[in-house]
């Protein structure tokens, strides 16, 4: 058998071979994927088993990287970093107090109220509610046909009253608060020397150095971002609350408190604000024009913040896509209630520097952060 005869074998073997191996791919492309979707459940549910050890952790974290500029401020006045963090955790006991001290009543009269609100709501909704009348007594008479034909005894189970709820979960809340206070005081007072551990463990210098590098560029933009965003609600907790003094808005300290700290969730929470300032509106003032007047000056402040002051302020570095924000909101919300929505951002922003920092994963960086990857990194 001549060469060409060879190569005209080999050929023709290659060519019955190829659907085989093109197969074999695209069952390895599929066991990838499935391998990713199994893992990506396996990590979600450990996420929501765990969730009383790592939310913990999590808010310490970044509760650390808000205080910790406070704590280097110390470092220059030659204190160690055990003190200066054990000063800055009762530094901010003290204004939480403080905070609480000065919100407590209000918020207490306003639950005392509740009742008296919801009657004068319905009131006020009064024409709503002849609009729906049709709707409501067909309900009722499919309800009475039901239990008419059932005749069915109906058990009621009662459960904890409304204030041993309360009392139950306040305990719960503390509990918590103050093992996030001693997390955060650990990080903040040994945070430092763990990290050197760490990098020194490691046996080649470019890992130590690209590390490093990651660590500090996390740390310096999430500090920057949450000093400054921390900045902005307060200044939107000032402002609205004087918008609401100048439209006569009873305890307006309270709702400008509750929109700052609301604002530190994304679209969810200035909804919350909104909703809470239109039914306050309703309860406190007869003419409707009035009514509306704190709720729509809400939205026009929190416009004016979010569309101009925040992107402005922040800059380009942690910009993030709309669409990522919103979705991980609602996932780390689900996940993990309030406190998951509170980090929502912060953890986004830190899986945006991770894929920046990895050469592979940038053009996922560049997704999340809604910025066209640049030509220099996208070979």
């Amino acid at each position: 058998m001549g060469i060409e005869d060879r190569a005209g074998t080999g050929r023709a073997l290659a060519a019955r071979m190829m659907p085989a191996v093109k197969g074999q791919e695209q069952i390895r492309r599929v066991q990838t994927w499935l391998l990713g979707f199994l893992l990506a459940l396996a990590v979600m549910y450990t996420l929501f088993v765990a969730q009383d050890i790592l939310l913990p952790i999590f808010l310490a974290i970044l509760l650390a990287l808000l205080l910790r500029p406070a704590v280097r401020g110390l470092n220059r006045l030659r204190l160690p970093d055990p003190v200066g963090a054990a000063l800055v955790i009762v530094l901010v006991l003290g204004i939480a107090g403080s905070g609480v001290r000065v919100l407590a009543e209000p918020a207490v009269a306003w639950v005392e109220r509740a009742p008296q609100v919801m009657e004068t709501l319905q009131d006020r909704m009064h024409g709503l509610q002849r609009a729906l009348a049709p709707a409501r007594q067909a309900t009722e008479r499919l309800q009475r046909m039901t239990r008419s034909e059932g005749a069915q005894r109906e058990v009621v189970m009662r459960g904890p009253s409304l204030a041993e709820a309360v009392m139950a979960q306040a305990q719960v809340v503390v509990g918590q608060s103050l093992v996030v206070l001693a997390l955060t005081y650990f990080i903040l007072a040994f945070g430092k020397n763990t990290l050197t551990c760490v990098l020194s463990s490691l046996p080649r210098r470019d890992d130590r150095t690209h590390l490093s590098d990651i660590v500090v560029t996390v740390q310096t933009n999430i500090t920057q971002y949450l000093v400054t965003i921390t900045i902005i609600n307060s200044a939107l907790a000032l402002v609205t609350a004087g918008v609401m003094t100048l439209l006569g808005v009873p305890s307006p300290i309270l709702w400008g408190a509750l929109a700052g700290l609301f604002n530190f969730v994304p679209y969810l929470g200035p909804a919350v604000t909104t909703a809470m300032l239109f039914v306050v509106g309703v309860v406190s003032f007869d003419n409707w024009t009035q009514s509306l007047l704190p709720a729509l000056c809400f939205i026009a402040i929190t416009s004016i913040e979010g569309n101009f002051l925040t992107p402005m302020i922040v800059g380009r570095r942690l910009t993030l896509n709309p669409i990522f924000v919103f979705a991980t909101v609602l996932f780390w919300g689900w996940l993990w209630g309030i406190a998951g929505a509170l980090l929502a951002v912060p953890i986004l922003a830190v899986f945006r520097i991770v894929c920046e920092a990895t050469p592979v994963l940038r053009p996922i960086g560049a997704l999340v952060g809604g910025v066209p990857l640049p030509t220099s990194l996208a070979k």
